[in-house]
Protein backbone atom coordinates (compact mmCIF):
# COMPACT_ATOMS: atom_id res chain seq x y z
CA UNK A 1 0.00 0.00 0.00
CA UNK A 2 3.01 2.39 0.61
CA UNK A 3 4.10 2.65 -2.56
CA UNK A 4 0.48 3.84 -4.35
CA UNK A 5 0.87 7.44 -5.15
CA UNK A 6 -1.73 10.25 -4.00
CA UNK A 7 -5.29 10.32 -4.77
CA UNK A 8 -4.28 13.38 -6.60
CA UNK A 9 -1.45 12.05 -8.33
CA UNK A 10 0.67 14.38 -6.74
CA UNK A 11 2.89 11.45 -5.19
CA UNK A 12 2.20 13.07 -1.85
CA UNK A 13 -0.64 11.02 0.13
CA UNK A 14 -4.03 12.88 0.46
CA UNK A 15 -5.98 11.55 3.34
CA UNK A 16 -8.55 8.76 2.23
CA UNK A 17 -11.91 9.92 2.94
CA UNK A 18 -15.18 8.39 1.78
CA UNK A 19 -18.41 10.21 1.55
CA UNK A 20 -21.90 8.31 1.89
CA UNK A 21 -24.89 9.01 2.72
CA UNK A 22 -27.75 6.61 2.79
CA UNK A 23 -27.00 2.61 3.41
CA UNK A 24 -30.36 1.71 3.39
CA UNK A 25 -31.81 -1.70 2.97
CA UNK A 26 -34.65 -1.69 0.03
CA UNK A 27 -35.61 0.58 -2.69
CA UNK A 28 -34.69 4.43 -2.33
CA UNK A 29 -35.22 7.53 -4.67
CA UNK A 30 -31.94 9.03 -5.70
CA UNK A 31 -28.15 8.16 -6.20
CA UNK A 32 -27.01 8.21 -2.94
CA UNK A 33 -28.36 4.71 -1.44
CA UNK A 34 -25.68 2.10 -0.67
CA UNK A 35 -27.40 -0.80 0.79
CA UNK A 36 -25.89 -2.60 3.98
CA UNK A 37 -25.23 -4.97 2.17
CA UNK A 38 -23.17 -3.72 0.13
CA UNK A 39 -21.69 -1.68 2.36
CA UNK A 40 -20.24 -4.56 4.84
CA UNK A 41 -19.15 -6.25 0.83
CA UNK A 42 -17.37 -2.95 0.36
CA UNK A 43 -15.76 -2.65 3.96
CA UNK A 44 -14.68 -6.58 3.91
CA UNK A 45 -13.06 -5.85 0.28
CA UNK A 46 -10.85 -3.35 1.80
CA UNK A 47 -9.46 -4.96 4.10
CA UNK A 48 -8.65 -7.84 1.90
CA UNK A 49 -6.58 -5.45 -0.25
CA UNK A 50 -4.90 -3.84 3.34
CA UNK A 51 -6.13 -0.83 3.81
CA UNK A 52 -7.31 0.26 7.44
CA UNK A 53 -10.15 2.14 9.06
CA UNK A 54 -9.39 4.71 11.49
CA UNK A 55 -11.12 8.11 12.65
CA UNK A 56 -11.54 11.37 10.67
CA UNK A 57 -8.74 12.84 13.06
CA UNK A 58 -6.40 10.20 12.83
CA UNK A 59 -6.69 10.11 8.60
CA UNK A 60 -6.36 14.08 7.97
CA UNK A 61 -3.23 13.85 10.76
CA UNK A 62 -1.34 11.00 9.39
CA UNK A 63 -2.09 11.14 5.42
CA UNK A 64 -0.87 7.19 5.20
CA UNK A 65 -2.24 6.06 1.71
CA UNK A 66 -3.75 3.24 3.49
CA UNK A 67 -5.63 4.50 6.06
CA UNK A 68 -9.25 5.57 5.40
CA UNK A 69 -12.07 7.61 7.22
CA UNK A 70 -15.86 7.50 6.68
CA UNK A 71 -18.03 9.98 6.93
CA UNK A 72 -22.19 10.07 6.47
CA UNK A 73 -24.09 13.25 5.16
CA UNK A 74 -27.13 13.73 6.28
CA UNK A 75 -27.74 11.54 9.52
CA UNK A 76 -31.12 9.21 8.57
CA UNK A 77 -32.59 7.59 10.82
CA UNK A 78 -31.39 3.91 9.49
CA UNK A 79 -28.32 4.27 10.83
CA UNK A 80 -29.21 3.82 13.96
CA UNK A 81 -30.03 0.51 12.76
CA UNK A 82 -27.19 -0.41 10.29
CA UNK A 83 -24.27 1.19 12.17
CA UNK A 84 -23.99 -0.40 15.24
CA UNK A 85 -23.26 -3.76 14.26
CA UNK A 86 -20.83 -2.43 11.57
CA UNK A 87 -19.00 -0.77 13.83
CA UNK A 88 -18.41 -3.43 15.93
CA UNK A 89 -17.81 -5.76 13.32
CA UNK A 90 -14.90 -3.48 11.80
CA UNK A 91 -14.32 -0.66 14.18
CA UNK A 92 -15.31 1.74 12.17
CA UNK A 93 -15.32 5.67 13.70
CA UNK A 94 -17.37 7.41 11.38
CA UNK A 95 -18.40 11.08 11.49
CA UNK A 96 -22.27 11.81 10.90
CA UNK A 97 -22.86 15.16 9.85
CA UNK A 98 -26.46 16.11 11.18
CA UNK A 99 -28.58 18.88 9.92
CA UNK A 100 -29.81 19.53 13.32
CA UNK A 101 -33.41 21.24 12.03
CA UNK A 102 -34.34 18.01 11.09
CA UNK A 103 -33.29 15.84 13.89
CA UNK A 104 -36.05 13.37 14.49
CA UNK A 105 -37.76 14.87 11.38
CA UNK A 106 -38.37 13.40 7.77
CA UNK A 107 -36.45 14.85 4.99
CA UNK A 108 -38.60 17.56 3.30
CA UNK A 109 -35.72 19.48 2.46
CA UNK A 110 -34.89 16.77 0.02
CA UNK A 111 -37.18 16.22 -3.23
CA UNK A 112 -37.23 12.74 -3.08
CA UNK A 113 -39.45 13.52 -0.15
CA UNK A 114 -41.75 13.76 -2.24
CA UNK A 115 -41.92 9.87 -3.24
CA UNK A 116 -40.81 8.63 -0.39
CA UNK A 117 -40.51 9.79 3.53
CA UNK A 118 -37.03 9.25 5.12
CA UNK A 119 -36.42 10.19 8.75
CA UNK A 120 -33.42 11.78 9.80
CA UNK A 121 -31.91 10.49 13.53
CA UNK A 122 -33.69 11.47 16.65
CA UNK A 123 -32.08 12.23 19.92
CA UNK A 124 -32.22 8.60 20.71
CA UNK A 125 -30.64 7.54 18.10
CA UNK A 126 -27.67 10.08 17.83
CA UNK A 127 -26.82 9.37 21.49
CA UNK A 128 -26.83 5.50 20.49
CA UNK A 129 -24.40 5.83 18.09
CA UNK A 130 -22.01 8.37 19.95
CA UNK A 131 -21.75 6.06 22.68
CA UNK A 132 -20.48 3.67 19.87
CA UNK A 133 -17.74 6.15 18.39
CA UNK A 134 -19.35 7.86 16.24
CA UNK A 135 -18.45 11.60 15.99
CA UNK A 136 -21.10 14.07 14.85
CA UNK A 137 -20.26 17.05 12.81
CA UNK A 138 -22.69 20.01 11.34
CA UNK A 139 -24.69 19.92 8.47
CA UNK A 140 -26.10 23.61 8.77
CA UNK A 141 -29.25 23.61 10.51
CA UNK A 142 -31.27 23.88 7.74
CA UNK A 143 -30.08 22.14 5.40
CA UNK A 144 -29.79 25.36 3.37
CA UNK A 145 -26.64 25.72 0.93
CA UNK A 146 -24.69 27.98 2.84
CA UNK A 147 -23.83 30.42 -0.15
CA UNK A 148 -27.06 31.53 -0.21
CA UNK A 149 -27.57 32.56 3.20
CA UNK A 150 -27.29 36.49 4.68
CA UNK A 151 -23.52 36.62 7.03
CA UNK A 152 -26.23 37.01 10.17
CA UNK A 153 -28.28 33.67 8.82
CA UNK A 154 -25.52 31.97 7.84
CA UNK A 155 -23.49 32.68 10.91
CA UNK A 156 -26.41 31.85 12.87
CA UNK A 157 -26.97 28.26 10.89
CA UNK A 158 -23.39 27.27 11.76
CA UNK A 159 -23.59 28.39 15.49
CA UNK A 160 -26.86 26.76 16.50
CA UNK A 161 -26.09 23.49 14.53
CA UNK A 162 -22.91 22.63 16.68
CA UNK A 163 -24.88 24.18 19.91
CA UNK A 164 -27.35 21.67 19.33
CA UNK A 165 -25.12 18.65 18.71
CA UNK A 166 -22.89 19.68 21.57
CA UNK A 167 -25.96 19.54 23.59
CA UNK A 168 -27.16 16.21 22.98
CA UNK A 169 -23.49 14.03 22.76
CA UNK A 170 -21.92 16.24 25.28
CA UNK A 171 -18.57 16.24 22.98
CA UNK A 172 -17.06 18.61 21.18
CA UNK A 173 -18.38 19.31 17.31
CA UNK A 174 -15.43 19.83 15.43
CA UNK A 175 -15.93 19.21 11.55
CA UNK A 176 -18.56 20.97 9.41
CA UNK A 177 -19.52 19.46 5.97
CA UNK A 178 -21.47 22.05 3.23
CA UNK A 179 -24.87 21.08 2.84
CA UNK A 180 -25.13 20.12 -1.11
CA UNK A 181 -20.90 20.54 -1.52
CA UNK A 182 -21.80 24.47 -2.10
CA UNK A 183 -19.07 26.79 -0.19
CA UNK A 184 -16.99 29.89 -1.33
CA UNK A 185 -14.68 32.17 0.79
CA UNK A 186 -17.19 33.92 3.09
CA UNK A 187 -18.93 30.87 4.39
CA UNK A 188 -14.98 29.30 5.11
CA UNK A 189 -14.53 32.15 7.19
CA UNK A 190 -17.45 32.31 8.45
CA UNK A 191 -17.00 28.74 9.35
CA UNK A 192 -13.43 29.45 10.49
CA UNK A 193 -14.51 31.81 13.36
CA UNK A 194 -17.57 29.39 14.08
CA UNK A 195 -14.43 27.63 15.82
CA UNK A 196 -15.01 24.21 13.24
CA UNK A 197 -11.14 22.65 12.80
CA UNK A 198 -12.08 21.27 9.46
CA UNK A 199 -14.75 21.57 6.93
CA UNK A 200 -15.75 19.08 4.31
CA UNK A 201 -16.65 19.20 0.38
CA UNK A 202 -17.81 16.80 -2.25
CA UNK A 203 -15.18 17.44 -4.27
CA UNK A 204 -11.83 14.80 -4.90
CA UNK A 205 -9.43 15.63 -2.57
CA UNK A 206 -6.28 17.54 -3.48
CA UNK A 207 -2.77 19.21 -3.30
CA UNK A 208 -4.50 22.55 -2.65
CA UNK A 209 -6.92 21.44 0.29
CA UNK A 210 -7.15 23.65 3.01
CA UNK A 211 -8.29 22.81 6.46
CA UNK A 212 -11.64 24.25 5.88
CA UNK A 213 -12.05 23.07 2.12
CA UNK A 214 -11.39 19.24 2.06
CA UNK A 215 -11.94 16.79 -0.48
CA UNK A 216 -13.28 13.32 0.02
CA UNK A 217 -14.11 10.36 -2.33
CA UNK A 218 -17.87 10.22 -2.77
CA UNK A 219 -19.57 7.09 -3.08
CA UNK A 220 -22.90 6.61 -4.83
CA UNK A 221 -24.98 3.92 -5.68
CA UNK A 222 -23.66 2.88 -8.96
CA UNK A 223 -20.30 2.50 -7.65
CA UNK A 224 -18.63 -0.96 -7.08
CA UNK A 225 -15.95 -2.21 -5.13
CA UNK A 226 -13.88 -1.87 -8.41
CA UNK A 227 -14.74 2.26 -9.01
CA UNK A 228 -14.37 2.53 -5.25
CA UNK A 229 -10.55 1.11 -5.31
CA UNK A 230 -9.94 2.93 -8.18
CA UNK A 231 -10.99 6.22 -6.58
CA UNK A 232 -8.83 5.38 -3.14
CA UNK A 233 -5.75 4.18 -5.12
CA UNK A 234 -5.99 7.14 -7.87
CA UNK A 235 -5.73 4.08 -10.34
CA UNK A 236 -5.61 3.95 -14.17
CA UNK A 237 -9.61 5.47 -13.87
CA UNK A 238 -8.95 8.22 -11.20
CA UNK A 239 -10.08 10.65 -13.63
CA UNK A 240 -12.95 9.10 -15.18
CA UNK A 241 -14.22 8.69 -11.56
CA UNK A 242 -13.90 12.03 -10.92
CA UNK A 243 -15.94 13.43 -13.64
CA UNK A 244 -18.63 10.76 -12.83
CA UNK A 245 -18.60 12.04 -9.34
CA UNK A 246 -18.54 15.59 -10.21
CA UNK A 247 -21.91 15.42 -12.81
CA UNK A 248 -23.08 13.58 -9.87
CA UNK A 249 -22.64 16.26 -7.06
CA UNK A 250 -24.04 18.74 -10.06
CA UNK A 251 -27.58 16.76 -9.95
CA UNK A 252 -27.71 17.38 -6.58
CA UNK A 253 -28.55 21.20 -7.28
CA UNK A 254 -32.07 19.82 -8.21
CA UNK A 255 -32.77 19.16 -4.55
CA UNK A 256 -30.98 22.64 -3.90
CA UNK A 257 -33.87 24.56 -6.18
CA UNK A 258 -36.23 22.45 -4.71
CA UNK A 259 -35.36 23.90 -1.48
CA UNK A 260 -35.70 26.91 -3.09
CA UNK A 261 -38.87 27.00 -4.73
CA UNK A 262 -40.98 24.95 -2.43
CA UNK A 263 -43.41 26.23 0.21
CA UNK A 264 -41.74 23.24 2.64
CA UNK A 265 -41.19 25.06 6.11
CA UNK A 266 -38.90 24.08 8.94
Amino acid sequence: MSSEKSSDGSGEASPRILAFHKIQRGFSYGVTNYSPRRFTRLLSCLLKKGYRFGSADRTLTRRQPDLLAFTFDDGYGHLAECLPAVIERFRLQPVIFMPTAYIGRDNSWDYSHVFTNCPHLDEKGIKLLADLGAEFGSHGHSHRPLTRLSDQALAAELRVSRQILEDITEKPVRYLSYPFGRYDQRVIDTADRAGYQSAFTMEFPGRSDISMALGRLPVYCHDTNFTVGQKISAGPLYAVERAKSRLTTALSRGTSLYRRFSRSRL
